[in-house]
């Protein structure tokens, strides 16, 4: 058996997820392991089982290695795509985050159906969701903030997209289509309508599942990305064949990446 662990919030979370499909697609028997968040408070803790997913789920880490007899623990090396986590052999744990659609792009249309919310949407996002159909051009604008700005560790890491992306972003956009009207989201709402220059916007506050949002980005025609992996998952969810996504250059502070799709365009 193969055992992938699962952490992060929830894009993060659908990437391990989709890269442990894929493995169990190419005929390997694979649990995820859930176990460490029962003491991993940030994020909202685990979320997929908001999705129609369908791998074996354990929270009892040491009593399932115990049972398989476990025989090596392999850990991703960096962020960049690593052919031989796709050749595993059985009876392995692993941990990473497998951030590039490398890893599962094969299996696309899989995904597609399991990354659905298994529940009803609120009225809240059905209000949206009829608002960005009605859009001749719509688009989703994200901007993550949180944990970006207050935890100094992570934005070590990540740092944060300016502002100057996003009014490159929104340009670029603007300049393709007429009358785009945007979309835009964030952890930090009030923060964002204070600073983000955007005409024709609708600024996306409520309670909801966070799902929903991802949801919601994936309905619009085209997308423009924070360096965040719950947006990206919003993007990548995108089903609309003319779609433009636009994402951050440099998605890391320091670290080379291949977070970003070819087909994205990078700013």
């Amino acid at each position: 058996m193969v055992i992938v662990r699962i952490l992060g919030g929830l894009g993060n979370q659908m990437f391990q997820y989709a890269y442990a499909k894929s493995l169990a697609l190419k005929g390997l028997k694979v649990q995820i392991d859930i176990s460490k968040f029962k003491s991993y408070k940030l994020h909202g803790g685990y979320h997929l089982d908001q999705f129609n997913i369908d791998l074996e789920t354990s929270s009892q880490l040491p009593v399932l290695l115990s049972k398989i007899g476990l025989k090596k623990s392999i850990k991703e090396k960096s962020l960049l795509f690593d052919e031989n986590l796709l050749k595993v052999d059985e009876n392995a744990f692993i941990k990473g985050y497998f951030q590039t659609e490398k890893y599962f792009l094969d299996i696309r249309d899989i995904l597609l159906k399991q990354f659905t919310i298994k529940s009803e949407l609120s009225s809240s996002t059905k209000a949206i969701k009829n608002q960005i159909n009605s859009c001749e051009v719509s688009c989703s604008l994200h901007i993550r903030r949180g944990d970006y700005i207050s935890d100094k560790k992570a934005n070590k890491v990540h740092g944060t997209c300016d502002l100057a992306y996003y009014q490159r972003a929104i340009f670029y956009i603007s300049d393709q289509y007429k009358n785009v009207h945007f979309f835009v989201f964030s952890d930090d709402i009030a923060w964002v309508k204070s600073n983000l220059n955007v005409e024709n916007a609708t600024f996306i506050y409520h309670k909801v599942i966070p799902h929903e949002d991802q949801y919601l980005m994936s309905l619009c025609k085209h997308n423009i990305t924070a360096n965040s992996s719950f947006s990206w998952w919003g993007a990548w969810l995108n089903q609309h064949q003319e779609k433009i996504v636009i994402a951050p250059k440099q998605w890391f502070v320091e670290k080379e990446n291949e977070v970003a799709c070819k087909s994205w365009i990078k700013l």
